[in-house]
């Protein structure tokens, strides 16, 4: 049987929430151990949410399709980051997103089901999930107030910083929609960009 490192899971948790041996011990229980090839769609639209992803290796992304077909990336998850179509896993809605792997990926998976056994086992899992979504609050937006207010230059600019090296590991077309932009102006953009000795 394959050994899980919980390490970076528990480092997370730890940084929301303070949880004893017992605590943890509770929580681990429940928690599965999952490798997903790249490009699976790990939640398609309509479909409700029954899983929650705390990726220990690997690159996510949701996206929303437009009447006319096209993607738009609302979100990149990363290594050490929880991933999700939060808002119907948590109200357990049809998602009006599409959640998939851009990388082989591996990842720490809770269902929706151990997640309210667990808020009664352990309760200090309400206040870990209330802090996990205002993150995700905070930072949804950010993103919004980036679009609406930054030139496309510099929100390519904040972007390098916030998620150095991730541009080097997904797809051009699946950054420029990230950013608000198109292909060919992320390309022009990056061609700008002054080089480095």
């Amino acid at each position: 049987m394959e050994q899980v490192n919980f390490e970076n899971f528990w480092n997370f948790a730890n940084q929301l929430v303070s949880l004893n041996d017992t605590e943890k011990e509770k929580i681990q229980k429940e928690l599965t151990f999952r490798k997903v090839k790249k490009n699976t769609i790990l939640v398609d639209l309509g479909q409700t949410a029954k899983e929650v992803y705390f990726i220990n290796q690997g690159c996510l992304r949701f996206y929303y399709l437009t009447d006319e077909g096209n993607e738009i990336t609302g979100f990149v998850f990363t290594e050490n980051m929880f991933a999700g179509s939060h808002e119907s896993f948590f109200s357990q809605v049809p998602s009006i997103q599409v959640l998939e792997t851009l990388e082989d990926s591996e990842m720490i998976v809770l269902s929706y089901e151990k997640l309210n056994q667990l808020y009664t086992e352990v309760p200090k899992m309400n206040t870990l999930s209330r802090k996990l979504l205002e993150q995700r609050m905070a930072h949804a937006q950010k993103v919004i107030a980036s679009l609406i207010i930054n030139k496309p230059q510099d929100r390519y600019t904040t972007y390098q910083k916030l998620h150095p090296g991730l541009e080097n590991r997904i797809p051009q077309h699946v950054l420029a929609s990230y950013m608000g932009i198109t292909p060919v102006s992320l390309s022009r953009i990056r061609s700008r960009k002054p080089k480095k000795d």
